[in-house]
Formats: C-alpha cells, sequence, structure tokens
C-alpha cells in the first residue's frame, strides 16, 4: 500500500500516532483526526536547509497560521497540555533552533526516523545512531547538521 510500481520500488513513509485519552474521557465514542500534506502548516527556513512540517502544536507556525485541530477529547485538545507532533528535516548546513516548551511538565522526545552520518549534533552534542533522545523541554534546543554532512537528516518531535 500504496502499489504505484510495479517495476520499482514504492517509497512511502507515513506516521500513525496514537494519543491516549485523559481519564475522564476514556469511555467516549472513538473517533480520530486526518491531516492532510495540503492542510499542514510547514515552516522552511530563510536559506531553505531546514524545514519543519507541525502536524500538531503551536511551534514554527506564521501569526494568523490554522493549526490542525484535534478530536474533541483528545489529550491535545487541552491548551495546556503543549502537544506537538513535528517532522523535522535538516539538509547539510542546516540549523534550527527547538523553542523550549510553551507549558512546563511537558516530556519532550526526538525520534531520528533518518540519514545520519556521525555528525548531526544536537544541543551541540554528536548523535551516533538512529535512537529516541529524550531532550530538555525548559530550554531551547539547536539542531544542526554540518556542511561536511554526506545526506539530510529528519526527526520525528513528539511532546
Amino acid at each position: 500500500f500504496p502499489l504505484v510500481n510495479i517495476d520499482k520500488p514504492n517509497h512511502t513513509r507515513f506516521f500513525q500516532i496514537w494519543l491516549n485519552l485523559p481519564k475522564k474521557d476514556k469511555m467516549v465514542e472513538p473517533s480520530f483526526a486526518m491531516f492532510w500534506a495540503n492542510n499542514v502548516p510547514k515552516f522552511v527556513s530563510e536559506d531553505g536547509k531546514a524545514n519543519v512540517t507541525s502536524w500538531f502544536g503551536n511551534y514554527f507556525l506564521d501569526p494568523g497560521t490554522k493549526q490542525n485541530i484535534p478530536p474533541s477529547n483528545s489529550w491535545a485538545s487541552d491548551p495546556s497540555n503543549d502537544v506537538a507532533v513535528l517532522h523535522i528535516i535538516l539538509q547539510p548546513g542546516g540549523k534550527l533552533v527547538l523553542p523550549k516548551a510553551n507549558e512546563e511538565g511537558v516530556n519532550r522526545s526526538l525520534y531520528l526516523v533518518e540519514g545520519f552520518d556521525f555528525s548531526v549534533l544536537i544541543g551541540g552534542e554528536p548523535v551516533q545512531d538512529k535512537m529516541v533522545i529524550d531532550v530538555d523541554p525548559s530550554v531551547d534546543i539547536e539542531l544542526y547538521l554540518p556542511e561536511s554532512s554526506n545526506n539530510g537528516v529528519e526527526f520525528l518531535m513528539l511532546q
């Protein structure tokens, strides 16, 4: 799924992310939200070497940008939970500062999804493998991929 080409690879990547419901809403009718690519807010750095797809969360949005709407009983429907789901891509020479969380007490994880050659730096520390990195959400964190890198790098940030 979806098979487009019979005689060559069919590259498809998608993320299916499920958020737990708050205890008070465990028995509500099931619901879901689909966020189609052409309706999802995107940020591109001035140099074009960093971009962020903001499936959810008030990060990297221009003023007045309409954010995706989660199901009404979702954990994400309460702004005080500061839920964010970001897909981050850096090209060689790309730099991006993840701003600190909007609320205190949240958890933030960066999943290195694709493309590392031992050169991507998170908060100045090199990443050595595909991994999940729990980062401090109370401070800004710089992501940097040196110009000498062979390929771009992709992260999924969940908060």
